[in-house]
């Protein structure tokens, strides 16, 4: 048997990937905490993406506002591209369009999500890493740690194991022979139990739940006869201890005495040992929570192509960066060794780990997001260029960005995928919440900059003469109040041309 060394995965200080590893732990969750993650990048981005977002939505409305002047400009300078651009660009600095508003706050925002790819990247090599780390760690236990003992089944007597024949057949003859495949407890120790007929023998086996001792016998017309025998003891390391341990470390008592049992063969007993190592290393792949929904392991590809686990070495080296040089020598991760630890997960290794359903959703909520963009800039688009190009362009971009988006989430693993949708969800409220709040606020500025025309000509009050209107406001209405005859010279008649009315 060999001692299976693999390196402990290391951050390498990305703090990207400190922070994903610890919002993770803190959400018992993988899924959960990649959200989180994705929440908390949006955050950090918000100012960058309000100041773009409404910077570009302010410049659609005055686009739109400058309609009439730029469609005649269209009309008259349809055949000189160059001429239209220049008379565009006065109307622009005398209507104070901003063409450079968006763009840093877009670039920033670019940036981020590049820093995100190779953040996801970069964590999820860890991350399949530090599985394999930990089935390592549980294949190399079973030789380390050596048995548990119940003292009833099986008793350590100075530095010997010591099955009890006459309680391990009464096992089976009072308490479980018709459950067989089926599980026993002695003193807390779990025992599983299996049957094997081969039509001319049964074979009983009874093994503990770490699954470092098994016994075996067969039972033919009521008579019980022991077959093998295995042992791990604790000092177990290499063969040669295996060797000496098996013949010298186990006995088996039959009517309260030792029987002569030479026990099971080197070659067997290392192959069943071997086969315990196997199954720890599979159930602590398993006991990690790795799944999302459909997806299998959420750090490969939502693809039936892909794989939880992969079966070939060279493959798993080149995906994830394994350098065997950095390994103690002799001691380090081989094919062999790697065959191993995935020996008993060939579920894993050959199940779809997903069906591109988070590729299509990410290619969705792209063209949605797209969609809205387009709709809030449709002025932009129709009247940048003189011939209308740019609104051609962008509906062209409508189809091309969602296609780009699910590239990339077949290249990238499902959690980049859920990043992504995450994100551009958040992006599609955020972009409704800021086109309303510009809206509004575009809307008020222009009821507050209207002036009042008389006669075709902008005509703005002075304070007098608004304090003058109120004065004679308040006169007309004290005057409508006022009660009397005109006989008694209480109020003043009307005249009409001279004439009382």
């Amino acid at each position: 048997m060999e001692i299976i060394y693999f390196a402990p995965p290391s951050t390498g200080g990305n703090f990207l990937i400190e922070i994903i590893k610890w919002l993770i732990q803190i959400s018992s969750s993988i899924a959960v905490g990649v959200i989180l993650f994705t929440v908390l990048l949006k955050l950090i981005t918000l100012p960058f993406d309000f100041m773009s977002r409404f910077s570009m939505r302010k410049n659609s409305l005055k686009m739109e506002q400058m309609r009439p002047e730029l469609e005649k400009l269209q009309k008259q300078y349809a055949n000189d591209k160059q001429l239209y651009n220049q008379k565009m660009m006065n109307l622009y600095k005398k209507n104070g369009y901003s063409m450079w508003g968006a763009c840093l706050p877009t670039i920033i925002t670019l940036v981020i999500f590049i820093v995100s790819i190779n953040a996801f990247t970069a964590y999820s090599e860890y991350q399949n890493r530090e599985y394999f780390y930990n089935m390592s760690k549980s294949y190399n236990a079973v030789i380390y740690e050596g048995i548990k003992h119940d003292d009833d089944l099986i008793t350590l007597k100075d530095g010997v194991y010591e099955f009890n024949y006459e309680k391990i057949v009464n096992v089976y003859e009072n308490e479980v022979q018709q459950k067989i495949n089926n599980e026993y407890e002695s003193n807390g120790i779990v025992y599983l139990l299996e049957k094997e007929d081969d039509g001319s023998n049964v074979k009983y086996s009874i093994y503990n739940e770490n699954g470092y001792s098994k016994f075996t016998f067969d039972y033919n017309n009521g008579i019980a006869s022991p077959l093998r025998c295995s042992i791990i003891p604790n000092n177990l390391v290499g063969d040669q201890a295996f060797k000496s341990a098996v013949n010298n470390n186990l006995t088996v008592i039959r009517d309260g005495q030792p029987e002569s049992f030479a026990g099971t063969t080197d070659e067997e007993a290392i192959a069943f040992l071997q086969e315990i190592c196997q199954d720890k290393s599979a159930e602590t792949f398993r006991s990690i929570n790795s799944n999302f929904l459909w997806v299998k392991n959420i750090w490969v590809t939502d693809s039936p192509t892909a794989h939880s686990v992969l079966s070939d070495w060279e493959a798993f080296k080149n995906t994830y960066k394994y350098d065997i040089s950095a390994e103690k020598t002799g001691q380090g991760m081989t094919e062999a060794n790697y065959k191993n630890l995935v020996a008993k997960l060939e579920f894993e290794k050959t199940a779809p780990n997903g069906y591109y359903i988070l590729a299509i959703l990410t290619a969705v909520v792209s063209f949605l997001s797209q969609f809205i963009m387009n709709k809030s800039q449709k002025a932009q688009m129709e009247l940048q260029t003189v011939d209308g190009q740019g609104a051609k362009t962008q509906k062209m971009m409508m189809w091309l960005m969602p296609i780009m988006m699910a590239v990339f989430a077949f290249l990238y693993t499902a959690a980049f995928s859920i990043y992504m949708i995450i994100s551009q969800v958040i992006g599609i409220l955020t972009t409704l919440l800021i086109n309303w709040i510009a809206d509004k606020k575009f809307k008020k500025e222009i009821k507050n900059n209207t002036p009042e025309t008389i006669r075709g000509r902008v005509h703005e009050p002075t304070e007098e003469e608004i304090a003058k209107s109120k004065e004679k406001t308040k006169k007309n209405k004290e005057k409508e109040n006022v009660k009397g005859d005109f006989i008694t010279g209480s109020v003043n008649p009307k005249r009409v041309r001279g004439r009382l009315k």
